[in-house]
């Protein structure tokens, strides 16, 4: 008599090593992120949109949307969507070309970075993982400042630099609950640092010297999601939430002072907790006709007014964002097609009310995204591209302007990684 069973093993590629490898190497370095805000002074620094090729291209929305041949890093329970044959490799770069403006000054500059890198799998048919490396908050920002000698209308100018930013190694699981229903958490670790300069300029009272003052992030941090879905002939509707609860970051708060010959005067060190994130919640709605299109549209808001910061008591207000995200397929995709007409287009749109309130004003970010999906050999892996062109903030009651344009080449790579194996 024959018997026949199957395994399902793990064939791993070299891409699939080399890129864990530069996540773990980025794990322990970190890197620079494509800010260049002065609003990042405030809080933990800009906020960054999570989101990896295919989401870049349709604004950043999709939090109803499920994994397939790409991650979605918007919403933890979409992992369940994966091949369950297929490892997902995601890595990707992003450039910046800006434009600040005032009403007395003008400034243009170009800066650009590697941007985020992830994998994902499925463990079994019900449960599957991702885990990766993603911005959360960026810093970078010079502003001049006059101060005063306190007791005294003595006045001297400091120069205060800002650079740095916090990363997530993200690890996260979904188990799919039924035929329409999953949920999913990711588990992060937070590093980086975030360093202000005060550079003093000497007066009669007040002699020259460079204050530090820098925070070493290394804190834990927990978002959830939600997906459930239901078909219509060919095409299926999704809901999507997501949640992250308040959450404190541990840092340790470090202070040098040095005199005119940068020789260290003075040093002060502490750990800390004063750098917070309020409550997060998203809701998305999605709709999909496979081959066809993807319509995204996500909803976000966090607390931020109940968030207090030292020095920045009434900086903040809640933050509402709203995304509207377009991919479509114009042609049936075949071998023998004309090469555009296998290209996924994709478009978007984003409306910020953010959490900063300065002069009573809340600072808003608008931007529309235009982006393409260029399929690999075997129209599985897909490159990906999108220009995001928007503006940051106003010019009046003598604040700062931020137009921008954001470049993003990603690469979406699925490799056949597992296989079944048959015995007799």
């Amino acid at each position: 008599m024959m018997h026949t069973s199957s395994l399902k093993a793990f064939k791993p590629s070299y891409i699939t090593l080399i890129i864990t490898a530069i996540l773990f190497l980025n794990v322990n370095s970190g890197w620079a992120q494509n800010t260049v805000s002065p609003y990042s002074v405030y809080g933990p620094g800009e906020i960054q949109s999570r989101g990896f090729g295919t989401n870049q291209g349709m604004g950043g929305a999709g939090i109803a949307l499920k994994s397939g041949n790409f991650i979605n890093s918007l919403n933890p329970a979409s992992y369940v969507g994966m091949d369950s044959l297929r490892i997902i490799s995601e890595f990707g770069i992003a450039a910046k070309a800006y434009n600040l403006s005032s009403y007395q000054s003008n400034q243009n500059g170009f800066t650009g970075n590697l941007s985020h890198i992830g994998i994902g799998f499925k463990y079994t048919r019900w449960l599957a993982g991702s885990f990766g490396v993603v911005p959360f908050s960026t810093i970078n920002y010079t502003i001049v400042k006059d101060n005063y000698v306190e007791g005294l209308n003595s006045p001297y100018v400091s120069t205060y630099t800002g650079s740095g930013g916090i990363s997530q190694f993200y690890f996260g699981n979904a188990v799919k609950l039924g035929k329409h229903l999953s949920l999913g958490a990711n588990l992060s670790y937070m590093f980086g640092s975030l360093t202000q300069d005060e550079a003093i300029q000497a007066t009669a009272v007040v002699p020259e010297m460079l204050i530090t003052r820098i925070d070493y992030m290394r804190s834990l941090y927990v978002d959830f999601g939600l997906q459930t879905n239901f078909k219509v002939d060919k095409t299926e509707y999704s809901l999507g939430l997501t949640y992250a609860p308040h959450q404190k970051l541990n840092s340790k708060h470090v202070i040098n002072v040095y005199d005119y010959n940068y020789s260290l005067i003075e040093t002060d060190e502490e750990d800390l907790d004063y750098l917070s994130v309020p409550d997060v919640a998203g809701i998305g709605l999605g709709m999909v006709n496979p081959g066809k299109y993807k319509i995204a549209l996500d909803y976000v808001y966090q607390n931020w007014s109940g968030v207090h910061y030292p020095n920045q008591q009434d900086e903040f207000n809640d933050m509402h964002k709203v995304v509207l995200g377009l991919e479509v397929n114009p042609w049936e995709k075949r071998a023998v097609n004309a090469f555009f007409k296998n290209w996924t287009y994709r478009m978007g749109f984003d409306y910020v009310n953010s959490y900063l309130k300065l002069d009573n004003s809340s600072i808003i970010k608008k931007s529309a995204t235009l982006g393409v999906g260029i399929p690999l050999p075997g129209m599985i892996s897909d490159v990906n591209f999108s220009v995001k062109g928007g503006v940051n903030g106003t010019k009046a009651n003598k604040l700062v302007q931020e137009k921008y344009l954001v470049f993003n080449l990603g690469f979406s790579l699925n490799e056949i990684a597992f296989v079944r194996r048959k015995f007799d």
